[in-house]
């Protein structure tokens, strides 16, 4: 009697294979996946090929057949030696003209690439493992766009974006920053922001938004208002577009009528997922922890609610013996004498234990997954950073915790992290040990409020729409914007990004006492005293509002003026704060980094060039003079070091490496960051001061360019 489909999946679970189980079994799935379920069908075949060498010769060709009727072609084997019918149909998957290498799109993937092919606009969600960024350099290799743009949520997935689609690097110029010149044809690779303070933008034929799901705020923070500006920018260029994320249910119908797009929402997966639920308390976690990594092994990550979590986690790991790893001293080593012999990630690394979170510097964080992806790192604690969009390794995922910092996260998000695990060639067959109940299963529907625009639109994005366009609502909440006196309209439109209504409280501010704030912005030099400054920061203070690292004006003036005399310098930072505040290393490591990277590198930047801005009006109108804060911001966002050094960041080299390899560099006289690059590519660093570990990621990065 024929094996029902259930039998063929418990056998293929518990049971060794021998060649009349295997024939039942594939026999079964055939059935299944014409008669049921294709996607509960094609699940059980990826467990097969996770099997694939107890399969016997003679029931190889039916497996191959099976994989074919499925549209996993990616998976196919032998294809010389296949019937005919299977060898046009692999050879029809296959992206024309070819992509690096060998490669052949599954059924989904042809699917999409044939509809952008044909110029539709696309928008798909699909799973983690499906490959949707391989569509984009199927697409871009076919066509011959002039202008393409390419937008990721971080600067990690930039960083992963340009080296991945530098195999096209003889057909097009990959930008990712504003300051390299173009060629004929050109591929921006940037976020929302980088993109947006270009400027006057070139004519893009087509575009990609990588998790788009991030167009909704409640599904993102108040970035999501710069990238719905942006999206806004990119559809007035008429330009063909690919929004690609994990997922999603639909588009809100204001969202959908006004983006004339095809919707495609696929279960596909080229992975199998086991997933177990493990109870515990509080005080069984680590020791349950520890069990649960004794048993998986290697490649496996722990997601963790928030940095802090990160820390605690690893010294249970550590002091639970948790270990391995191969060739990671030089690494430890590194980080100990760069940041603080003390800090948790040094230590945790050395016990082949890695930990990655928003925290940590680019660089560095790129070098931790790379060490973990190629099998050295066998255990990689993580925050959400890691999982939007950086891909992994991992065979397997355990979700320690049920929340994003201190919100507890929805299925949505659950079902991001749980689909890290397994990866399309490595690893047929991902395993999930969840240590909390799962959240309710919910649709998720996608919002895109610059083009539906509902009653609670961000006035950052309704203060960039033309009147005409806004609804009677809207309108109503822009109008004490639009009618006040103390700042143009075309001054707050110009801080695009930045809330009104703390333009506002600022402008007030400098209108009420011109006389103070223009000796506070009229520097001798380029910069502002250290007086100045502390003055200033209460300005800052009214655009950016406070955070974890910056929690008063005082705080921000002091902050940045220790920032500019220790020129970036983590290490005396931390030690810094250590001996004034008497906080642990982990704390005030992590604290330094936090500031330089979301604070001195970004928001107060930010604020400093809008500051001007608004003084161009507000003090102007009272006849007061000012300094231009442009050239301090690009100080502060470089940390006050030599130009292009905290560039070099993006790219996998850590600003302490580009510091000791100035002098051949020659960064004071590159003419910009393309001949900064173009030398990086070139120079033999054998000579100079480099440890292994600096060395090794040296090579990585000019691999990588």
């Amino acid at each position: 009697m024929a094996l029902t489909f259930a039998e063929a999946r418990s056998i293929l679970t518990e049971e060794q294979l021998s060649g009349d189980s295997v024939f039942e079994i594939l026999a079964a799935i055939g059935r299944h996946g014409s008669s049921e379920s294709r996607d509960e069908a094609r699940d059980l075949l990826i467990r097969v090929l996770d099997r694939q060498e107890e399969v016997p010769s003679g029931q190889i060709d039916l497996l191959q057949g099976l994989i074919r009727i499925h549209g996993l072609f990616p998976y196919m084997e032998n294809v010389d030696e296949l019937p005919i019918q299977d060898q046009l149909a692999y050879e029809a998957h296959r992206p024309y003209p070819e992509i690096h290498g060998d490669v052949v799109l599954h059924a989904e993937q042809a699917m999409v690439y044939e509809r952008l092919l044909e110029g539709e606009n696309v928008v798909l969600s699909a799973p983690t493992s499906f490959g949707k960024s391989l569509v984009i350099d199927a697409v871009l290799a076919a066509r011959n766009f002039r202008n393409v743009a390419i937008v990721v949520p971080t600067l990690a997935l930039m960083d992963e974006t340009r080296r991945r689609l530098s195999r096209l690097s003889s057909d097009y110029k990959i930008i990712t920053h504003g300051t390299q010149v173009p060629g004929d044809r050109n591929l921006y690779v940037m976020t929302q922001e980088r993109l947006l303070d270009m400027g006057d933008l070139p004519q893009f034929e087509f575009f990609a938004i990588d998790e788009f799901y991030k167009l909704d705020p409640a599904h993102s923070d108040e970035r999501s208002n710069r990238l719905n500006l942006l999206l806004r920018r990119l559809l007035e260029m008429d330009a063909q577009f690919y929004l690609l994320g994990p997922n999603i249910t639909e588009l809100a119908s204001g969202a959908a009528d006004r983006l004339r797009a095809t919707f495609i929402g696929t279960g596909f997966t080229t992975v199998a997922t086991d997933v177990e639920r493990i109870s515990a308390t509080e005080a069984e976690l680590p020791d349950a922890l520890a069990a649960v990594l004794r048993e998986v092994g290697s490649g496996t990550l722990i997601y963790c609610r928030s940095p802090k979590r990160s820390r605690e986690v690893a010294r249970w790991l550590i002091e639970r013996g948790i270990h391995g790893g191969n060739n990671l001293d030089s690494a430890a080593d590194w980080i100990g004498d760069t940041y603080h012999p003390d800090w948790i990630v040094g230590e945790a690394l050395r016990q082949g234990i890695g930990i990655h979170h928003g925290s940590i510097p680019r660089a560095l964080g790129h070098h931790i997954v790379r060490l973990f992806n190629e099998g050295r790192l066998p255990y990689l604690i993580v925050t959400s950073t890691l999982i939007e969009g950086v891909n992994t390794t991992a065979r397997n995922v355990v979700v320690l915790d049920n929340k994003v910092g201190n919100k507890k996260y929805d299925y949505f998000t659950y079902s991001n992290i749980r689909g890290r695990s397994g990866r399309m060639f490595q690893h047929f067959l991902g395993r999930v040990v969840v240590f909390n109940p799962e959240p309710r299963r919910s649709d998720l529907v996608v919002d895109v409020p610059v083009l539906s625009q509902p009653s609670d639109t961000s006035l950052e994005i309704l203060i960039q729409l033309p009147p005409d366009e806004l609804t009677p609502e809207n309108a109503e909440r822009l109008k004490p914007i639009l009618e006040q006196s103390i700042v143009s309209v075309e001054t707050v439109r110009k801080n695009a990004g930045l809330s009104p209504i703390r333009q506002l409280d600022a402008a007030q501010q400098m209108a009420e006492a011109p006389s103070r704030w223009s000796e506070s912005l009229s520097w001798r030099g380029a910069f502002p005293s250290t007086s100045q400054m502390r003055d200033l920061a209460e300005l800052l203070f009214a655009l950016t509002r406070g955070g974890s690292a910056v929690k008063t004006a005082a705080q921000l003036g002091a902050r940045v003026n220790i920032l500019r005399r220790q020129r970036g310098n983590v290490r005396a930072l931390a030690e810094d704060q250590i001996e004034s505040r008497g906080v642990m290393p982990d704390i005030a490591v992590e604290d330094a980094l936090d500031f330089q990277r979301n604070w001195a590198q970004f928001r107060i930047p930010a604020a400093l060039t809008a500051l001007g801005n608004l003084a161009d009006d507000v003090l102007s109108k009272a006849g007061r003079p000012h300094s231009d804060t442009r050239v301090f911001a690009g100080a502060l966002e470089n940390l006050f070091l030599p130009p292009y050094v905290t560039v070099l960041e993006e790219y996998g080299l850590p600003t302490q490496v580009g510091l000791k390899l100035e002098p051949i560099l020659r960064l004071q006289d590159a003419s910009g960051l393309d001949d900064v690059l173009s030398t990086l590519r070139r120079i033999d660093a054998s000579g100079h001061d480099l440890t292994p570990f600096e060395r090794e990621m040296l090579d990585d990065t000019q691999a990588g360019l």
